[in-house]
């Protein structure tokens, strides 16, 4: 028997829950003898999968972290690795620099290898038994580098020491892990062994089909017969449901197990009796932790397992033994150990160590599920509901939207889609525009445009993903949506309350008045009163200038499950589960028909190149794809003699056809009589100050900007000499922008006239080429797309300085469009290869923020504010109460408010309330 002081990690258990309040933590690695920041440093949570890696400044950042204690690791070559131990709070944002010492000696691999010898291999051997274990786990795991491991003689008789200066890279096949380890203690002698250190775990990548599948099911074998599964199943009493059994020696029976015969079915009820005392398990002093009694020597039978080291002849299977110092364990809710070293293991369990550990950011209870899941339709199903911030708009006017998707079983979420499909469809069934956007967590938000000349008023939108096609367009959601003339109204017209369902709202005040600060409090609960924890979308509307129409035209109900048989499978099901963004092209040849061939695909102009092989199809794709907004392509075929095929064929998606819409008791339409009203959620309040600039006006170019602000010719660009700087050419030319550079990075960085912090963190303008706005990269600046453009080329440069609505957050800070001369074109300039098919894809459609007014932000007021929207937030998740604050400023009208709030709580249940506040004014 041996003393199990626990291989020495983290005592803490990531709980996955994905409403959770999360933490932050960042900081800066630096050389604690120079100074200097350290790049490409691995920084993780101790024993989980959660990493990351310094930038080139030394700095990291480790984001949606579960609040509570836990350790932060830092290892990097040639440096001596260090572990943190923090404590994160719900929403914390927690800042970490570390220093670390350089190693004193440092070693080359050939250096180590050349100094071992056989004493040191047959320690080598030893250690590989004591660290990594001795089952089947242990015999399918590999130490990368054992050279870096020296065994120090030990003052101690019969003790048996290791050390390593270097992290030791483990390989473990048998449950798909790479474990990185920084071994700060290990010994062994034979009263006890401790292991210490601090271990990052990276997922293998499959090599064959089907080798993932045997890692989960690895995984979770080893998992079951695990202490902690054993634990939490009987903190949960239900261990012996899940194959554990616990029997007590039998008072006055024999005292070793040495006299006891190998039949257990002889020695039960003579010397070992089933353990069940009067109270297995007490709660302990701290929510979420429990004392569990066990006391004296309990032996332990894992009946769902199989073991070829049997301890009785009629028990092939593992048999453990454990003593606890005082007779209790702690531990917390899901099993893990809070006094190791009171507890000692023999049997079985004392021979699991390092090779048999998983993360503790393992997601057992999910895997459980997936594991004795059965594919049926019933399980696989997707349903969507979808909110708008209105009920309609008018032309021209941005829609924001929040999409929540309930799944047959929620365990499946991350194995199901992430793409979901959004349609403007006409009455007449015309297509007005079709849109991706990222599924995550089951919710996928964001905003179009409506077009700006529509004909007619009675539209739908459209929601779906590909694998929700397999269940037929009943499973699409649809919801009409009216759209209105810039001088159009709804005629008024009577709207009874709508019915709460599990989610209530308190006003701070009753009555409001003109520009004043609205505070709600919102709370989602169980009809007991039992909080919920749910994802919520609120928006808040002007009901003097939106009437609340089309309200029982959609309902939540879209989200609830359909009953399904579980006899119906998914043999029969011919749409794919979209992962990512894929690309389908036909390469062709000079008679028109697909062939096979090499492709070269130029991304973006040399952003990327990619190398392809049609099949002998000529068909081939990009796949797995990951990108916002458009992507250039220019793709050139091959054939086998590398002459190259004239044409390229873009294989568009075709979208899910359609069966057709409901039944629609439209609004009355009427003419306005105010005139068009502006919404100040997209307007600029800042007054520009006065320029000299020349008396003509500037023509508009037909642009989504309008009129320029300031427009700078060729000759006015080249005037400076041969060798143009672009950048500082225009700065000379246009009042109010500024060039400055950003800190370490030497980066140059464009303002026009101030700005403000767009969602991407970015005070920047956008650059344009010939009307088509430029993709840059996340570290790519304004300056650097211009300075890709020769100025030669260029015709003019028209700046607008203000901000541009129907840019959405990206016209924030204003525009810088070029205009190539006639026959140049952005591609030309780039000099890519001739006998090129070109197309632009669309990506996901990039994220905007919704602008949110504030009267004590410092902002200027406007003489007039006239928002249709008041509040907008798609992304609410309440608290462990079940409740959230929320804020907003009132307009000009004093009238009443209507607040809509459409969720889904985090086991399935669609939430919908709508509430009338401010009534009484007018």
């Amino acid at each position: 028997m041996k003393k199990l002081l626990l291989i020495h990690f983290l005592i803490f258990f990531f709980i996955q829950i994905g409403f959770s309040q999360t933490s932050t933590v960042s900081g800066i690695v630096k050389d604690a003898e120079t100074g200097e920041t350290l790049p490409f440093c691995n920084v993780f949570i101790n024993n989980t999968t959660i990493s990351t890696t310094t930038d080139l400044d030394g700095v990291y950042i480790l984001e949606e972290l579960q609040p509570g204690a836990t350790e932060i690791g830092f290892s990097f070559m040639g440096y001596e690795a260090v572990t943190k131990p923090v404590t994160l709070n719900p929403g914390g944002k927690l800042t970490l620099n570390v220093s670390l010492k350089p190693l004193e000696t440092e070693l080359s691999d050939v250096e180590i290898k050349a100094k071992r010898d056989k004493t040191w291999e047959r320690d080598l051997r030893k250690f590989e038994n004591l660290f990594l274990g001795n089952d089947l786990v242990a015999a399918k795991t590999e130490i990368e580098n054992p050279w870096v491991i020296d065994f120090p003689p030990s003052d101690e008789k019969n003790t048996f020491l290791a050390s390593s200066q270097l992290p030791i890279e483990l390989v473990n096949n048998y449950l798909g892990y790479k474990i990185t380890f920084d071994l700060k203690e290990f010994f062994d002698n034979p009263m006890n062994y401790r292991i210490s250190g601090a271990a990052r775990f990276e997922e293998l990548s499959p090599e064959a089909s089907g080798q993932e599948e045997e890692w989960e099911k690895n995984r979770m074998e080893v998992y079951r017969k695990s202490p902690q599964n054993m634990f939490r199943a009987m903190i949960a009493g239900t261990h012996e449901k899940e194959g554990f059994f616990l029997y007590g020696d039998k008072p006055g029976g024999a005292d070793s197990r040495n006299m006891r015969s190998d039949i257990f079915a002889n020695e039960l009820g003579k010397s070992v009796i089933p353990y069940k005392p009067e109270q297995l398990v007490v709660p302990a002093d701290k929510p979420g932790e429990y004392w569990i009694n066990l006391k004296g020597r309990i032996e332990i039978h894992y009946q769902k397992g199989y073991s070829q080291q049997n301890t009785y002849r009629d028990a092939p299977y593992p048999v453990s033994w454990l003593e606890v110092n005082g007779g209790k364990v702690r531990v917390r809710e899901n099993g893990m150990i809070l006094n190791p070293q009171d507890v000692v293991f023999s049997g079985d369990m004392d021979r699991r160590r390092v090779a048999s550990m998983l993360p503790l950011d393992y997601d057992a209870e999910r895997a459980i599920q997936l594991q004795n899941l059965d594919k049926t339709a019933a399980n696989y199903q997707e349903r969507i509901y979808l909110h708008t911030d209105r009920p309609y708009y008018q032309e021209g006017e941005e829609v924001f939207f929040q999409a929540f998707i309930n799944y047959g079983n929620p365990y499946l979420k991350n194995e199901l889609s992430e793409v979901l499909h959004v349609e403007l469809i006409s009455e007449d069934r015309d297509f007005l525009f079709r849109k991706k956007y990222k599924i995550f967590e089951g919710a996928a938000g964001g905003s179009f445009f409506i077009p700006d000349s529509l004909s007619g008023h009675h539209f739908f939108l459209r929601a779906y993903t590909n694998w929700n096609r397999n269940y037929g367009p009943d499973h699409y959601f649809t919801k009409p949506l009216l759209i209105l003339k810039s001088s159009e109204e709804v005629e008024k017209s009577s709207s009874n309350q709508m019915v709460s369902e599990l989610v209530k709202v308190n006003a701070d005040r009753a009555q409001y008045g003109k520009r004043e600060k609205v505070n709600l409090k919102i709370n989602t609960q169980e009809l007991t009163g039992k909080p919920l924890a749910a994802r919520i979308a609120v928006s808040v509307y002007d009901l003097t200038q939106v009437q609340p129409v089309l309200e029982g035209a959609v309902s939540t109900s879209s989200l609830e499950l359909e009953k399904i048989p579980e006899s119906v499978g998914l043999d029969r099901f011919s749409y794919t589960i979209e992962k990512s963004l894929n690309e389908q092209f036909l390469l062709k040849d000079q008679k028109g028909k697909g062939t096979a061939g090499d492709v070269t695909v130029f991304v973006n102009g040399f952003e990327g190149i990619v190398e392809l092989e049609a099949n002998r199809n000529g068909e081939f794709a990009l796949e797995e794809m990951e990108f916002y907004g458009p992507m250039r392509l220019a793709i050139q075929g091959l054939d086998s003699k590398g002459r190259p095929l004239p044409e390229v064929e873009y294989l568009e998606s075709l979208s899910a056809p359609i069966a057709s819409f409901p039944n629609v008791d439209w609004p009355n339409i009427k003419e306005g009589t105010g005139g068009p009203q502006r919404d100040l959620a997209r307007e600029e309040f800042v007054e520009l100050e006065e320029v000299e600039v020349d008396e003509k006006a500037f023509p508009s170019s037909g642009a989504i900007y309008g009129n320029p602000d300031f427009v700078v010719t060729s000759d006015k660009i080249l005037a400076t000499g041969s060798a143009v700087d672009l950048v500082n050419s225009l700065a000379g030319n246009v009042p109010g922008m500024r060039v400055t550079v950003a800190g370490a990075s030497g980066k140059q960085q464009i303002r026009l006239r101030g700005g403000a912090t767009s969602v991407f963190g970015s005070m920047e303008p956008i650059v344009m080429v010939n009307g088509a706005i430029l993709v840059s990269a996340p570290d790519a600046t304004a300056a650097d797309n211009l300075r890709n453009i020769n100025p030669n080329d260029i015709d003019r440069v028209e700046i607008v300085s203000r901000t541009v609505s129907m840019l959405g957050d990206q016209g924030r800070n204003g525009v810088i469009a070029i205009y190539l001369k006639d026959g140049m074109s952005p591609e030309r300039q780039m000099a890519i290869p001739s006998a090129l098919s070109e197309f632009v894809v669309e990506g996901y459609e990039v994220p905007r923020s919704f602008f949110e007014f504030s009267y004590d932000a410092g902002m200027e007021s406007p003489n007039q504010d006239l928002r249709k929207t008041l509040y907008w937030n798609g992304s609410l998740v309440t608290d462990e109460s079940g409740e959230v604050e929320i804020s907003f400023f009132t307009n000009d009208s004093v009238g009443p408010m209507r607040v809509e709030i459409r969720g889904l709580s985090l086991d399935g249940k669609p939430i919908s309330g709508t509430f009338t506040i401010n009534q009484e004014n007018r």
